[in-house]
């Protein structure tokens, strides 16, 4: 079970207050407040909430207290799984300057109105989007400059979103999304967008510069 003080001390090093703690947790903040106050005996979903909420922002709770990964693993899972991640998205972002979310494979005609609606949260708040959808897609809720569209051959409806420092790979089953937090993978997957975004060169040179002879 999570102590209090380590509650305390990752609010702390993630730069929260209690009212924050609350908001990205989902909990009151009555709720916030009685368990960081040690105080009766917490819900298990209640401490799973808060845990989430901090793993979110690559903080962790360890056996001998907290600590900041600059890599990272971690499931969003659960029923709003989806909206969830879409949260992350603008808190993670909302802050930055020149800041983008990057979606491939993505179709708003798919997500559910909660889903758009967060969408439309994340790019009312200044956040560009940009996003590779399928080829005849014209369900498009931005300006047709966000979109590019990609071959439908290669087209596969798992939504893969680049933003910030994290990489987020939504499972074949639709139940949860794998994070990767790790700067130098989400630059080499924001370089893959780009490339897709501005189309690979269709030819190649005449002969190779390699050691190797054909």
């Amino acid at each position: 079970m999570i102590e209090p003080r380590q509650i305390t001390a990752a609010r702390a090093l993630a730069g929260w207050s209690q009212t924050e703690l609350a908001e990205r947790s989902g909990l009151s903040n009555a709720a916030v407040q009685v368990i960081e106050a040690g105080k009766g005996s917490p819900k298990t979903e209640s401490i799973d909430l808060i845990r989430k909420a901090f793993e979110q922002e690559s903080v962790f709770f360890t056996d001998k207290g907290v600590e900041v990964r600059d890599t990272a693993i971690y499931t969003i899972s659960g029923e709003d799984w989806w909206l969830d991640v879409l949260d992350d998205v603008y808190y993670s972002l909302i802050d930055q300057k020149d800041a983008e979310l990057l979606l491939m494979f993505s179709d708003d005609r798919e997500s559910p109105k909660e889903v758009n609606d967060r969408i439309r949260k994340i790019r009312n708040a200044g956040i560009k989007i940009r996003q590779l959808v399928k080829e005849g897609n014209t369900y498009l809720m931005a300006p047709v400059s966000e979109y590019k569209w990609v071959p439908k051959e290669h087209f596969r409806n798992r939504v893969l979103l680049t933003y910030g420092n994290k990489v987020v790979l939504c499972a074949e089953d639709n139940t949860k999304a794998l994070v990767v937090k790790d700067k130098g993978i989400s630059d080499s997957f924001k370089n893959t967008f780009e490339m897709l975004w501005r189309g690979v060169v269709p030819f190649g040179p005449e002969r190779s510069t390699a050691d190797e002879r054909f």
